[in-house]
Parts: C-alpha cells; sequence; structure tokens
C-alpha cells in the first residue's frame, strides 16, 4: 500500500517579501508584485517590468565569507529552506538525516555564473576567470548545497522543465515517499532574474508587451491571464519550497500538516523547441491523470490553480482543456502570474497559494483578468471570490510541451 504524502512545512520568499504569511496576504488583496527593472539596464528591450523579489537580504542568513561562494539562486533556496525549518513543521535541523532528501525545480540556476564565466573567458582568457564562479555554473549547485547545510543525504536532484520545473520537483518527491524510497522531501521551485535570460525572452517577443496592434492590442505592460487583451507574459523571480513526508508519520509526530498531495499527472505536448503546446490534448491528460491518481471525480474539486501567464496562445490551449476535463462546468479558475510572473517557481507558488488560501474559504483573484475572452471559457475573475471545499487542482505547462498537473486537498477550512 502507497503511503500517503502530507505537506508540513513552507518556506518562500516572492515579490511580496520573505515569509508565506505576507505571500498569500498580498495574494488575497489582489497585489501585483510587477515593478519596472532597476536590476539592469532595458532601454533597448520592448519590455521593461518584472515581478522582482523586495525585501530579500541575504547577509541576514548567510554569513559574508560563505555567501561570496554562492549564486544568486544559491542563496535564494538556501534562505527559503531555513525559512522552511522556521517555520515550525519540519525537523530536518535536528541534525544529519540519511532519509530526507532535496527536489529542486529551476529554470534559471548557474545561469548568472555561467554568463559572468563565459565574459571572463573571452575578455581575459582562463587565467582571467575566477575559480569560485565555476562549481557555480552546474545547475544543481543550490540544491547540493542545502543539502551539505541542511544534513540533507536522501535523493538530490534538480528538474529544468523550463516554466513547469517546480512541479516536476515536487512530482518527484511525491514519487518518493509513496514508495518509501525518502521518509521526506524538501521541494519546489527557485528562479531568480537575470539579465541574459530577460533580453532573449524579449528579443523572442515573448514578452509583454508582445503586440501594440490587433485583437491583443495593449497600452501598458503587464500580464494578463484569459484576459481578452493579453499579449504576452512578464517574467518572475521567487523561491517557493516545502517539505513532504509520510502522512502518517507526520501525524504520529504531531507536526502542523498544511494538507495532502493526492495525485500527480505528467504528460508530454506536441510543441515547438521553444512554443507551447498546439493542442490541448497533452493537459487535459495531465489532468485526468492525477485526478485518477487521486481517485477524484471532477465534481470533488473546488478550484483550479492554473498555469496561463497571459499569453495569446497558451491560455487558449489551457482554457480548452480545462473546458473538456470539466465537460463545461464553470469550476472556479485563477492563475497566479498576473501577480508574480512567470518562472520555473510558478507551480510551487500555486500550490503554496491553494494550501494557504482555500482553508480561509477565499480563492485568490486572477490579477490583470478584467475583459473576458470568449476563447478561454473558463470562469475568472479578478477579484476574491468566496469559494466552498478545500481539492483543488495545480496545472504547469512547459515551453516545449511538458505538462504537469497535482491534485490536492488543503487543511479543513478555518471556521
Amino acid at each position: 500500500m502507497r503511503k500517503r504524502v502530507a505537506v508540513t512545512g513552507i518556506g518562500c520568499i516572492s515579490c511580496f517579501g520573505l515569509g508565506h504569511s505576507s505571500f498569500a496576504d498580498a495574494l488575497l488583496c489582489g497585489s501585483s508584485g510587477v515593478v519596472p527593472i532597476s536590476a539592469f539596464d532595458t532601454s533597448e528591450c520592448r519590455s521593461h517590468a518584472a515581478a522582482s523579489i523586495r525585501g530579500f537580504d541575504p547577509t541576514a542568513f548567510i554569513p559574508p565569507l560563505k555567501l561570496r561562494k554562492i549564486d544568486a539562486v544559491g542563496r535564494l533556496v538556501l534562505v527559503c529552506a531555513r525559512l522552511l525549518l522556521e517555520d515550525g513543521n519540519s525537523r530536518t535541523d535536528s541534525g544529519p538525516r540519511d532519509d530526507t532528501g532535496i527536489a529542486l525545480g529551476t529554470f534559471t540556476a548557474g545561469l548568472d555564473s555561467i554568463v559572468e564565466y563565459l565574459a571572463g573567458l573571452t575578455d581575459h582568457g582562463p587565467t582571467g576567470v575566477p575559480a569560485l564562479l565555476f562549481s557555480n555554473t552546474v545547475s544543481n549547485a543550490p540544491a547540493s548545497l542545502c543539502a551539505i547545510e541542511l544534513g540533507l543525504r536522501g535523493p538530490n536532484l534538480t528538474f529544468n522543465q523550463r516554466e513547469a520545473s517546480s512541479l516536476a520537483a515536487v512530482v518527484f518527491s511525491v514519487g518518493a515517499i509513496r514508495d518509501g524510497r525518502a521518509a521526506a522531501m524538501i521541494t519546489g521551485g527557485a528562479d531568480r532574474l537575470e539579465e541574459t535570460f530577460f533580453k532573449v525572452h524579449d528579443r523572442f517577443r515573448a514578452l509583454s508587451p508582445r503586440r501594440r496592434s490587433g485583437r491583443f492590442a495593449a497600452t501598458d505592460e503587464t500580464a494578463r491571464p484569459f484576459d481578452r487583451r493579453r499579449n504576452g507574459f512578464v517574467l518572475g523571480e521567487g523561491g517557493f519550497l516545502i517539505r513532504v513526508e509520510d502522512r502518517e508519520a507526520a501525524t504520529a509526530s504531531g507536526s502542523d500538516i498544511y494538507g495532502e498531495i493526492l495525485g500527480v499527472g505528467a504528460t508530454a505536448s506536441q510543441a515547438a523547441v521553444n512554443g507551447w503546446p498546439d493542442d490541448p490534448t497533452g493537459v487535459v491528460r495531465a489532468m485526468r491523470a492525477a485526478l485518477s491518481d487521486a481517485n477524484l471525480s471532477t465534481g470533488e474539486i473546488s478550484a483550479i490553480f492554473a498555469s496561463a501567464n497571459g499569453s495569446p496562445e497558451m491560455d487558449r490551449i489551457e482554457a480548452a482543456a480545462i473546458d473538456e476535463v470539466f465537460s463545461g462546468r464553470p469550476v472556479p479558475v485563477t492563475s497566479l502570474k498576473g501577480a508574480i510572473g512567470e518562472s520555473g517557481a510558478a507551480g510551487a507558488a500555486s500550490l503554496v497559494a491553494g494550501l494557504l488560501a482555500l482553508p480561509r474559504g477565499v480563492l485568490v483573484p486572477t490579477v490583470g483578468y478584467d475583459q473576458s475572452d470568449g476563447d478561454c471559457p473558463v470562469s475568472v475573475s479578478g477579484r476574491p471570490r468566496s469559494i466552498t471545499g478545500n481539492t483543488f487542482l495545480v496545472n504547469s505547462v512547459a515551453s516545449g510541451g511538458t505538462n504537469y498537473c497535482l491534485a490536492v486537498r488543503a487543511k479543513d477550512q478555518v471556521q
């Protein structure tokens, strides 16, 4: 009999600050973290905004001598993990644990070090590149660093599935707990905004404002998931980690339980190398696989946290998939990406948001949504909505055709 998987800790750093309380409160208020970029020059770009992290000072958590050896994503992951431990639900700070591992999803880990390393190599030759940079060019460096610092001797993996990276890591971790390969896993995703990464997306015109004329015309730069005026996404950054473990062990130890991951689904879709899926079939299969794995019917789902990010094609495909799976039933749908942007960590952010918001009886609004689109037949709102029930789906769709879905039950609603 496979083990049940509970979520017993959350650590996050977002564009709304440190900690999951500030994250949930800002989302429920309909706040947006999208601001003009100040970290680098965007004057030659078509897009100039992102959902950037605020209030993050790694020196408050990491000694200066150690800090200089860690890249941007590594700092984010390590501090998120420490916040998770301070959440009061985890026991990984009691010494090294052979039965606890880490699975991290990331789109950008190592990228800033690679860019700096290659620039130094090109400009100054092999002797002009700091040796400290090399280890951080490996995308698994943040997860490995976290394992060393926290004594996590179980499975150690990093997933780069583009925008779906964090859910790929969570799906692996669920399997590790179910099969008894680990007693607990720290998992989720982390990404930082890097100049080259941003400018490549800008060059390919993936970002808002992608179009300034025609049906999807827009006068300002922001993501509008499912909205008729959507014209591309904005990039975001943040770290969202959770601790998952065997529910029976968590209950026996007295850990607070945020919820339970009931089912997972993973599929692939036909897509161009950098394009969104061509049709909704793969997303439909992922959602149905998660429901089947959880032994749930569509009628038991109270809400969907969608992957929609304001891209005209992708939002339309996902809306069609939801409509097909739920046979036209207007299940409440929301997307966080108008508020926190698109990143490899966004799927984990949606999971965290569902675990924190549904027990309050509220579904977070879809920031940026105002005008309905007949090509997106889903029940979306730009305002918070009262909701009954605590079972939800989380979708994550990646450019290139990777699809993940989680079926999750949050703890009972607070009376």
